[in-house]
């Protein structure tokens, strides 16, 4: 069996992109990228295991607040000077946009400190990323024909539970096994393939 990823893949919003085991990329090197947003126009998500060591009132001081302080990832390259959403607290975030059953991106930032506010953000509903993971037209594509990415999806909850609560630290490994079959053998291969 080849385990690398097929060449003819075709990733969705809602699925998650697991980079091939020797992508030698600060950014997306073992990475897990969850997709929100993916058509002929180009391609958005956020990488969910890629921590920055910064939590959110170390960048927002604003969100002292809030009463909590998550930690903010590193969601992507792409405008990494800004601060990003994705969260379960729904249409009330005027300009949201629904990603899964459950889950928005963004919104306007005065009614997601409003609620946050009112109802507190315990670790599920909120979860900050600065920058995100973009393509241009057909890039993704691209990436997809030179067998970059595995795509990999689940049950709704099972990703929400991903997306909102994951542990970086194994996830990329993690996700693989969960591919079943010999998939969790690539994560044991070095990212250099000549110390195979």
């Amino acid at each position: 069996m080849d385990w690398m990823p097929p060449a003819d893949a075709e990733p969705k919003p809602g699925q998650f992109l697991l980079s091939e085991p020797f992508l030698d990329d600060p950014w997306f090197g073992r990475k897990v990228v969850f997709l929100c947003d993916h058509d002929e126009q180009g391609s958005l998500g956020f990488v969910l295991n890629n921590g920055m060591g910064r939590n959110l009132t170390s960048l927002l001081p604003d969100a002292e607040q809030w009463g909590f302080d998550h930690e903010v990832h590193r969601g992507g390259p792409v405008h990494a000077d800004s601060l990003f959403c994705l969260h379960r607290l729904g249409e009330e975030v005027e300009g949201s946009i629904p990603v899964l059953p459950g889950l928005w991106l963004g919104g306007e930032y005065d009614d997601l400190a409003v609620l946050i506010n009112e109802r507190g953000a315990k670790a599920g509903n909120v979860r900050f990323f600065a920058g995100y993971a973009g393509w241009g037209a057909g890039q993704l594509e691209g990436e997809m024909k030179q067998r970059s990415w595995y795509v990999h999806d689940a049950p709704v909850g099972s990703k929400l539970e991903v997306v909102m609560n994951s542990d970086p630290g194994d996830l990329w490994a993690s996700m693989m096994k969960s591919k079943g079959g010999g998939y969790g053998r690539v994560t044991t291969w070095p990212t250099d393939p000549s110390l195979n």
